[in-house]
């Protein structure tokens, strides 16, 4: 589970350290502005709403700056950023600063995945990479949970001072983050570490938007990705209208789906670690989607003890898929990026995942899961057509193809295809103007550091 190099071990510490700060954030915000600065609770969700509409948006603007100038100096100054804004949250008293510090805080957050996707592949190389993106989302669970933890032993003390310590940690969480990500850099250049991050040649189309097949794939990705949306916010809800459960088994449910994301992660990477594998585990996300349903329809009607045994069946299942998908998606997302354009790329997959945390609520909770049963007869298959169209365009013929097809056009440099990634022999990736690190060239005898 724990990374084998020591720039995946310094990664993986900080991902805990960055959900940390979250963590405190996200269980101190709304009660501070609606409890104490007495902000209309309804302004405070309607500018959160504007602010995910920013975060929407803002990946593909710094994938951009992040392709020109250096994904690594790119991030850190995203950081940087983001330490300022959480640290100006407590000098808030209005609904208009409130809206303002939203909005920056949401466009900051969300380029950071994509970007750190990609200097994941720089610090441990494509060999190890799913690993230890694994191994990080397993320590972002935890790091989260308990930043929540400490945020409500903090809040207990019910003063104002103690709101203003937890968003000054939350900024200090920024700064730590951002000197951790630098440092792995600078491990991995000490020790050649492989590296699979930003390259110069360009192969296939610079924009996503002008490739119609990374689109359909991004959107499709965002429908299956629907169900975050069903455990965090559509669940406690049907526990309490559709179901006999006993309202306490709203945080046990969702207690199961974090100790089996902590748990499962790690083994199920080992999984998705070719492209091939990938689309495999796109099929069993689909299965276990399905599934997952089945047992939900049948909680919905059963009594108590059958309602409860279905019930964390359902969850079980549903967060296997959910670990098997993220897994099958950071290879694919990859695997359909140029390196050239590689940080728009993964932005633009990025807003697939924002999109459906916008318009999942509205779809599950309000279109949805009044239907009743029928909720799940709707979801099973839209899980599964999604599925489909993921696995269709992320296809190994399909990127064979495409990359043949930009490979033959004037003006592109050939460059060696190994594995279904792009390989430059004899180049260095480039994370920043002042980080170059070696990349891998791969034979038959396996990877090895270009000379």
């Amino acid at each position: 589970m724990i990374p084998t190099t020591r720039g995946g071990r310094i990664l993986a510490a900080g991902a805990m350290v960055d959900s940390f700060g979250s963590g405190l954030f996200l269980g101190a915000a709304t009660l501070y502005f609606v409890g104490f600065v007495h902000l209309p609770a309804a302004q405070v969700a309607g500018a959160m709403s504007v602010g995910a509409v920013c975060g929407l948006l803002s990946p593909v603007i710094f994938g951009g700056i992040a392709d020109r100038y250096g994904v690594l100096h790119t991030y850190v100054g995203l950081m940087l950023l983001r330490c300022l804004i959480s640290a100006a949250f407590p000098l808030v008293h209005n609904v208009a600063g409130f809206l303002l510090l939203t909005c920056l805080l949401m466009a900051t957050d969300r380029p950071c995945s994509p970007l750190l996707q990609i200097i994941v592949s720089a610090v441990v190389g494509p060999e190890r990479r799913i690993h230890t993106l694994a191994t990080m989302r397993a320590a972002r669970n935890i790091g989260v949970t308990a930043g929540l933890l400490v945020a409500g032993l903090v809040l207990a003390m019910g003063v104002r001072g103690a709101f203003s310590a937890i968003f000054l940690a939350d900024a200090a969480s920024y700064l730590i983050i951002g000197g951790m990500v630098y440092r792995a850099t600078r491990v991995a250049r000490q020790s050649s570490s492989p590296a699979g991050g930003r390259t110069d040649p360009a192969v296939g189309p610079t924009s996503p938007f002008r490739n119609p097949r990374f689109l359909l794939f991004t959107a499709a990705n965002g429908v299956l990705s629907l169900y975050d949306t069903l455990l965090v916010a559509m669940l406690p809800i049907w526990v309490i209208q559709w179901t006999v459960l006993p309202h306490t088994w709203i945080p046990l449910l969702l207690t199961i789906n974090t100790v089996s994301t902590v748990l499962l992660q790690g083994y199920v990477a080992r999984f998705a670690r070719t492209v091939d594998g990938a689309q495999r585990l796109i099929w069993y996300t689909a299965f276990a989607l399905v599934v997952g349903c089945a047992l939900f329809a049948l909680a919905q009607r059963s009594p108590l003890t059958l309602a409860v045994a279905a019930a964390t069946g359902a969850v079980l299942a549903t967060t296997l898929a959910e670990n098997i998908h993220a897994a099958a998606g950071w290879e694919l997302s990859e695997a359909l990026s140029p390196p050239a354009a590689r940080a728009r790329y993964l932005g633009v997959f990025s807003m697939g995942l924002s999109g459906q945390r916008i318009v999942g609520p509205v779809l599950l909770v309000s279109v949805l899961l009044p239907l009743g049963g029928w909720v799940w007869g709707v979801l099973a298959p839209l899980f599964a057509i999604s599925a489909g169209i993921v696995a269709w365009t992320g296809r190994r013929e399909a990127l064979d193809r495409d990359t043949a097809g930009d490979l033959a056009r004037p003006g592109v440099r050939r460059q060696r295809l190994v594995d279904h990634r792009v390989v430059v022999p004899d180049q260095q990736v480039v994370l920043g103007p002042d980080v170059p690190v070696p990349v891998w060239t791969v034979d038959r005898g396996g990877p090895q550091l270009a000379q």
